[in-house]
């Protein structure tokens, strides 16, 4: 029920501002996966993301791109064109 997208090259601003400008256009992208030492709760108990630099890169380089029975041909196609447009211009 997802589809997660990573974006080579990219760190966490970049990656923020392609959501910011997808959203511009209708495009509704998110990040579902933080890594646990950075919620709350494991800061706490002493876990820092320092300690797990893997889950840190995908974490910054990746969205989740809208997938629903009713996108249509049309939209993917429209999701695809926009992200490959728009990864330039971040």
């Amino acid at each position: 029920h997802l589809y997660l997208l990573q974006i080579p090259g990219f760190d966490e601003k970049r990656r923020n501002e392609l959501i910011v400008k997808l959203a511009e256009e209708g495009i509704s992208t998110n990040v579902h996966y933080k890594p646990l030492p950075m919620m709350t709760a494991y800061k706490n108990l002493g876990f820092k993301i320092e300690d797990y630099p893997e889950a840190y890169k995908h974490y910054e380089k990746e969205i989740t791109l809208p997938l629903h029975t009713l996108l249509s041909d049309e939209d993917q196609e429209r999701i695809i064109e926009a992200v490959k447009r728009l990864r330039k211009e971040v």
